[in-house]
């Protein structure tokens, strides 16, 4: 199985869940998205939180991605105002070849990880991919052997079905 992990990561959390996932799995491609947005220093937080509220996008690198030759695609994202950034949105919005894909997501967070789920959900059958399941990784547990086999096989068995 091909898998394509796409993440955001502003602290590191996002991208060390993303390695690790990459690091046990076979035949995987580790893809980091950055938003390339300017902002002032203080109001950069403020002004990603009410992106992510309102379900922004935002300017990204890489500006698109061709996804044809995946088999699952894994999403990841922190959780900004209770839902995921406008980054990994606008990865989403431009993926080539995703239709009738397999995907998952999940985000790292300080707490709850608010509408995330659904907010995932929606833009994934949005692009015609199939929603196959989501998980959250508080931000205390990403070092945690356990917590990451679960996630592991969360991803493994999100995969498509063999006949």
């Amino acid at each position: 199985m091909k898998i394509c992990i796409i993440y955001h990561s502003e602290t590191g959390n996002t991208r060390h869940i993303a390695q690790h996932i990459a690091s046990v799995t076979t035949d995987s491609r580790l893809v980091e998205v950055t938003d390339r947005k300017r902002y002032f220093a203080l109001t950069r937080f403020l002004m990603q939180c009410n992106a992510a509220r309102s379900e922004g996008k935002t300017e990204i690198e890489p500006s698109h991605l061709d996804v044809r030759e995946y088999d699952l695609l894994v999403f990841g994202s922190p959780v900004w105002a209770f839902k995921p950034t406008p980054a990994i949105h606008t990865m989403i919005d431009v993926l080539d070849n995703c239709g009738k894909k397999r995907a998952v997501a999940f985000v790292t967070c300080g707490g709850r990880p608010g509408q995330s789920e659904e907010i995932f959900r929606k833009w994934i059958e949005g692009r015609g991919m199939i929603f196959a399941g989501f998980i959250a990784v508080n931000q205390k547990d990403i070092e945690d052997d356990s917590v990451n086999a679960d996630l592991v096989a969360f991803v493994n068995a999100a995969g498509p079905k063999l006949e």
